[in-house]
């Protein structure tokens, strides 16, 4: 009966109904695999997943594979170039964000150690200048000749404080000479400027100045170039064949054998006189002493003139009571800085130009007066004295 009915059904319908095949087991077994790795998502050939993605997920990729194959050319990474597939595409993303989390914070650790070093350099530079302050320049000397390592610690801080100034005194001082010297090259006989310069670190004013040249002339023609300048430069430790290491209240020149003597922030001891008695000693009777020294030095502060004098000094401020108070730092200035010019009358110098247009340093042009240094005469400018914290 079963037979009868489905015959009808499929003669009212009209059509004929199909009949189905038996599946074998090995088709079932592969329509159920192709099944599963369709809700897997997976596929057995990466070339077959490629071609199916779309235009702009292509472009994107060679972007991708692009900028990895740059950065491994420029060394910026090590990472292997991802194979296209969704998978390598999550990984080469984290790779970028990992390699730029690295850098970040490689450059946040070096910029912490620069900062370190720099403090570290300040603290070193600002010991050691306060010690060649209010030490006498041969025990100066006799250290740094047995640590020659800390003349580079010293003037490491040296140009890294000078930086923050508007201008450097070197600077100043090479104008100085260079357009003095063109003035005087007309009047000038024979022979180059023959400069000493007294404390002059790594030699950087000798290199200026041994780079002017001057030109010989013969009936109109230029036949060769001459050095304009001839310098002598001294220190406390030789950092290059320009540097004369030794104490520069002895220094290795001739008497009047110089025609300028320069003092570039060097004045610096607790016997500067020496140093003034020594320039004396080698300068030409028609020379010039340069001095650039740090206004506070000698315009805020007194020095140290002899030991009666200095006795004297406290005795007379003592009396002198509320007085000292009510004087004005215009007066304190000049009187302080007519102090160090009446020292270096005494040793044997008249001051005839002075400079005051820099905030930092102040300039004093000195040629000699005539009269024969005292040697019995000490005096210090004030030192630089740091807060301990």
């Amino acid at each position: 009966m079963a037979k009868i009915r489905k015959a009808n059904e499929s003669q009212e319908d009209g059509k004929p109904r199909k009949k189905f095949k038996k599946e074998s087991p090995h088709k079932k077994k592969d329509r159920k695999q192709g099944k599963e790795q369709g809700k897997d998502g997976k596929t057995d050939s990466p070339a077959e997943s490629t071609e199916k993605w779309s235009k702009s997920k292509k472009k994107r990729m060679r972007k991708i594979l692009g900028k990895l194959k740059k950065e491994q050319a420029e060394g910026k990474t090590s990472q292997s170039a991802p194979s296209a597939t969704s998978s390598t595409d999550a990984s080469s993303t984290n790779s970028l964000a990992a390699s730029a989390t690295t850098e970040t914070g490689t450059k946040k650790k070096n910029s912490i150690q620069e900062a370190f070093k720099a403090r570290l350099a300040g603290s070193r530079f600002r010991i050691l200048n306060e010690e060649l302050y209010t030490t006498t320049s041969q025990k100066s000397y006799d250290k740094f000749k047995e640590n020659p390592e800390l003349f580079e610690q010293y003037h490491e801080g040296f140009r890294h404080q000078v930086e923050s100034w508007p201008e450097n005194p070197v600077d100043v001082m090479v104008r100085s000479l260079t357009s003095t010297y063109h003035k005087n090259a007309k009047h000038q006989t024979t022979g180059p400027c023959v400069v000493a310069d007294f404390g002059c670190g790594d030699a950087q004013l000798a290199k200026d100045l041994l780079a002017v040249k001057k030109k010989i002339k013969q009936k109109g023609k230029n036949i060769r170039e001459e050095n304009s300048f001839e310098v002598h430069s001294f220190d406390l430790v030789s950092p290059n064949e320009l540097v004369t290491a030794c104490d520069m209240a002895d220094v290795p020149l001739k008497d009047k054998s110089v025609d300028v003597c320069v003092f570039c922030l060097s004045l610096m001891g607790t016997n500067l006189a020496d140093f003034i008695r020594e320039a004396h000693r080698v300068l030409k009777d028609s020379g010039r002493v340069k001095i650039a020294e740090v206004r506070s030095r000698i315009e805020y502060s007194h020095g140290r003139k002899g030991k009666k004098n200095s006795s004297n000094n406290k005795e007379s401020s003592s009396s002198s009571g509320n007085k000292d108070a009510d004087v004005t730092s215009k007066e304190k200035t000049e009187g302080t800085l007519e102090e160090f010019t009446d020292v270096l009358k005494k040793l044997g110098f008249q001051c005839v130009r002075t400079d005051r247009s820099n905030t930092m340093f102040l300039l004093l042009d000195l040629k000699k007066n005539g009269k024969k240094p005292d040697k019995d005469l000490e005096f210090s400018a004030k030192p630089c004295i740091y807060k301990r914290r």
